[in-house]
């Protein structure tokens, strides 16, 4: 298991306006320009990156079910995970890394007192920031998958993740983040399955020998939001 808080996160303000208007489908006014320079600016100041993570080897993949082996046992012990019908997306893999990772909760606090004060726009572009931030972590994770898989002369998998990938329930979170200590970087899993803070998120990718990508690309078309994400409606994937 390890920690990983040296992680840069690099947002321009050029970046942030083009996801925003692509989000919203509309073209880039004067007034977002401001709003957005003054959203990253607020952000930079509370983004606390931080990842936890580590890599299990894979037993077996069956009727939608991904079984890991676990540490801390001289006998093997198996974490079982219940993928549903993409689970086959990590038959190829000889281990997986979990991870789970936060940009910390400053920013969701600041966002909070925006909004009761009134500085909905504000509030609003600062979340939109931290939806980028968040982003910008994760995918520090997905080239430390890369270069690992690189190392053993793998391939990888997508990024996976319960709530995601259709069939994987947020329940499935569950299982899935109790493979790793989060509370030593500060997340809490609610009764809900939801990540506390909310800027988190919890990503498998698989590493072995049968996968012919070098690049751990999205599952956009497994998603289970693939028919209401703006993504899909602006033509991206």
């Amino acid at each position: 298991m390890r920690i990983l808080e040296d992680i840069s996160i690099s947002l321009t303000p050029e970046y942030v306006l083009e996801e925003q208007c692509r989000r919203r489908g509309e073209a880039v006014r004067p007034w977002m320009e401001d709003v957005v320079k003054e959203a990253l600016e607020v952000g930079q100041t509370l983004f606390a990156p931080a990842a936890i993570y580590d890599e299990f080897p894979v037993h077996d993949v069956a009727d939608g079910q991904v079984y890991l082996g676990t540490h801390g046992s001289d006998d093997p012990a198996w974490a079982r995970l219940i993928v549903g019908p993409k689970a086959d997306l990590v038959a190829p893999a000889d281990r997986v890394m979990v991870s789970v990772l936060t940009i910390g909760p400053s920013l969701e606090r600041r966002v909070h007192e925006l909004q009761a004060t009134g500085e909905n726009l504000l509030a609003y572009m600062l979340d939109a920031v931290g939806v980028l931030a968040l982003g910008a972590v994760g995918e520090s994770l997905r080239c430390m998958a890369e270069e690992r898989a690189a190392e053993l002369g793998w391939g990888v998998s997508p990024a996976l993740s319960p709530g995601s990938l259709v069939g994987w329930s947020l329940s499935g979170q569950r299982e899935l983040v109790a493979l790793l200590p989060i509370e030593k970087i500060g997340v809490q899993l609610n009764d809900y399955c939801v990540l506390m803070p909310h800027k988190s998120a919890s990503v498998l990718i698989g590493l072995g020998p049968g996968y012919e990508s070098n690049h751990v690309g999205s599952v956009c078309r497994y998603c289970a939001l693939a028919d209401s994400c703006w993504r899909r409606r602006g033509g991206e994937i």
